[in-house]
């Protein structure tokens, strides 16, 4: 029930960080006709998300190593003590922070305040038995937009198959891309999750060679043996498996 404010770091004008992060006294700069309470107050006895933290300008990295450290801050403008806050704060990024601390892009001593607690995400190709339960959650949010489509296993082959350079996002796109194209239909066929990942034609017909019945003929020809049904298939093993998993 404590309250949770999310600020991405990324889209902030470089003017504007310490302001969104730590308020402002109305007339401290030019635009400021009032008094402003920054995310750190907002956040106060809940959760502060600070997404893609490596893009937080290193002029005010300082200001924020500052305010996690005693955890208090100043408005701009503001004379005396500043507000003690207690906030939870989490930060999120996309690129390797030790690698800008390396180039001296990024505080060394802000980095190690952020890092207490560690949880890194692997890409979604390296997690391919996530793939079809995100896009099951992403079709049941966008019901309403999308409709009542359902993935064929044809199509839920493609997915786990395709190595989602763009993660959650372009599975996203995909997905809702798919749902236009199939229009009325009940069921979302691989053919149209190849069009509209805009496959290359080798892929397409790669990925349009697994099916159920297929693999079955695979392993029947290969006395059962994944491995060289896998090579008949022209596929890792690996990939093999989580397609046979995915499509019963």
């Amino acid at each position: 029930e404590a309250p949770f404010v999310a600020l991405n770091v990324a889209a902030l004008p470089r003017e504007l960080v310490e302001s969104e992060l730590f308020g402002h006294e109305r007339g401290a700069f030019t635009g400021a006709t009032a008094r402003r309470d920054g995310a750190f107050v907002e956040a106060d006895g809940g959760t502060l998300f600070l997404d893609e933290i490596g893009e937080l300008p290193f002029d005010a990295q300082p200001k924020l190593l500052r305010a996690l450290d005693g955890y208090e801050v100043r408005r701009i403008g503001a004379a005396g003590s500043g507000n003690t806050t207690d906030v939870r704060v989490v930060a999120a990024t996309h690129v390797a922070l030790s690698d800008r601390v390396q180039a001296g892009r990024f505080r060394r001593d802000l980095y190690h305040r952020l890092e207490a607690f560690v949880v890194e995400i692997p890409p979604l190709r390296e997690r391919p038995g996530d793939i079809v339960p995100i896009a099951e959650v992403i079709m049941s949010k966008h019901r309403d937009q999308i409709g009542e489509h359902e993935l064929s296993p044809g199509a839920v082959a493609v997915l786990v198959a395709h190595d989602w350079p763009g993660n959650v996002r372009e599975l996203r796109n995909v997905l809702l891309r798919a749902s236009e194209l199939a229009k009325d239909a009940r069921s979302i066929e691989a053919a149209t999750i190849l069009r509209a990942m805009r496959a290359a034609p080798e892929r397409r017909a790669k990925t349009l060679g697994f099916s159920p019945d297929r693999a079955r003929e695979w392993l029947d020809s290969h006395a059962g043996n994944v491995s060289a049904a896998a090579r008949a298939a022209q596929m890792p093993r690996t990939t093999f498996r989580k397609l046979l998993a995915r499509t019963g």
